[in-house]
């Protein structure tokens, strides 16, 4: 399939503020959507469908993915929320969703991963796809798990799966942290679309990133599928450092594992002992 087809997406969580922002580019660029959420959408177009739908309900799931192309996997447990949230909404409603694409014929999947699955990794550091796993919280764990059940989907089932680290998706960023993590809303789109749409993908993990060239990531597998970002992080510096400058070299908030790491707030949340572990 290809943009010109104007193909039938299908997107979970799509009442969400991702969702709700990525329903737009995929409009823009011709698709039509089949938009799935516990809540209720009342500001459908005429290119697209609200079901209300739980993601855990594996049979009502399958049914309405019945004639999509692709479905955008975006429901999961969205805080740091404690266990059982995390397990019955990023890992049994993964579980659900894929395999509800399998039994629906539809055999492209992009599913949100986050940044946060590497949230422990030192902020100064410049990670790609194959950085260890080092979630920063429980919701950087069910994140982690989609990212696997995708990779066994891609490669035992014949599934063509994109895994899109998202950072943070918005019109700009909003601090010293999302300069090294932010996308525009229309780089989500595109990195979507190419997931929908790229001819040999089998399984790949990129970075949900815009042109952030120098920081956090390096973001050559999806540079390789064909990504080229629009927008670029380092317009914004000097209004985000104004706002937010770099902490006193040895106060407690250089020492804080929100300014040592990539996860921010979520690495700080519970976290004990001392933080030199979090040093390079």
């Amino acid at each position: 399939m290809t943009e010109a087809n104007h193909g039938l997406i299908a997107i979970t969580g799509a009442a969400g503020l991702v969702g709700t922002g990525l329903r737009q580019q995929l409009r823009e660029r011709g698709y039509r959507l089949v938009l799935l959420d516990r809540k209720p959408l009342t500001d459908c177009t005429d290119r697209e469908t609200a079901v209300l739908v739980d993601i855990t309900d594996q049979a009502a799931v399958t049914r309405h993915l019945a004639g999509c192309d692709a479905v955008v996997h975006l429901a999961s447990c969205t805080t740091d929320a404690p266990w059982p949230e995390q397990v019955t909404l990023s890992v049994e409603g993964s579980i659900s969703l894929f395999e509800a694409a399998r039994a629906a014929g539809v055999m492209r999947v992009v599913y949100a991963s986050s940044h946060h699955v590497v949230g422990y990794h030192p902020r100064s550091s410049v990670l790609d796809e194959r950085a260890v796993l080092k979630p920063d919280s429980r919701y950087g764990v069910g994140k982690a798990f989609g990212e696997s059940i995708g990779a066994m989907m891609a490669y035992k089932y014949d599934m063509r799966v994109l895994a899109i680290r998202i950072g943070n998706v918005n019109t700009k960023p909003i601090d010293r942290r999302r300069l090294g993590n932010w996308i525009s809303w229309r780089d989500l789109g595109q990195l979507v679309s190419l997931g929908v749409t790229h001819p040999t993908l089998r399984f790949e993990v990129v970075y949900g990133v815009s042109d952030t060239t120098g920081r956090d990531y390096d973001n050559h597998a999806a540079y390789a599928l064909g990504y080229r970002p629009q927008d670029r992080s380092e317009p914004f510096e000097t209004e985000v450092l104004a706002q937010d400058p770099v902490p006193a070299q040895g106060s407690a908030q250089a020492l804080a594992p929100s300014e040592l790491t990539k996860g921010g707030a979520f690495s700080d949340n519970e976290f004990t002992g001392s933080p030199e572990r979090l040093l390079p």
